[in-house]
């Protein structure tokens, strides 16, 4: 269990210290606003996640804590929007259509319906 700990923690470090740096780039290098950088590593995690998925479960059968390392620690630290991509096209595949939909509608309204109220009540 602690190895899979470490192996989350510091992969959540690499990929938080990437996203991080992505957003400095991005403004340094294009003179743009972070939501480019933003959308840039959400779909670069999505892809990555897909990736991963496929060649660490089935593939290459790569130990737990790799897989931890990459998915949850790396991919869940560079963007959460990878995780959310992969349970729902899961959902999907598998015939969870109603599922996968509500998951998808839901998560939406109720997170940005979070930032709102949490952007209101702060200010």
């Amino acid at each position: 269990m602690l190895t899979n700990i470490l192996a989350v923690a510091t992969g959540g470090a690499l990929g938080a210290v990437i996203r991080f740096l992505n957003n400095r780039l991005m403004v340094k290098f294009f003179s743009t606003n972070l939501y480019w950088a933003t959308l840039m590593v959400n779909v670069i995690g999505c892809f990555l996640m897909g990736i991963a998925y496929v060649w660490l479960l089935s593939k290459y059968h790569t130990s737990e804590p790799m897989i931890l390392f990459i998915t949850v620690g790396f991919l869940g630290a560079l963007t959460t929007w990878s995780t959310f991509s992969m349970e729902t096209v899961l959902m999907l595949n598998s015939g969870e259509i109603i599922k996968g939909f509500t998951y998808l509608i839901t998560t939406f309204a109720l997170c940005f319906l979070g930032f709102y109220i949490g952007m209101k009540i702060s200010s």
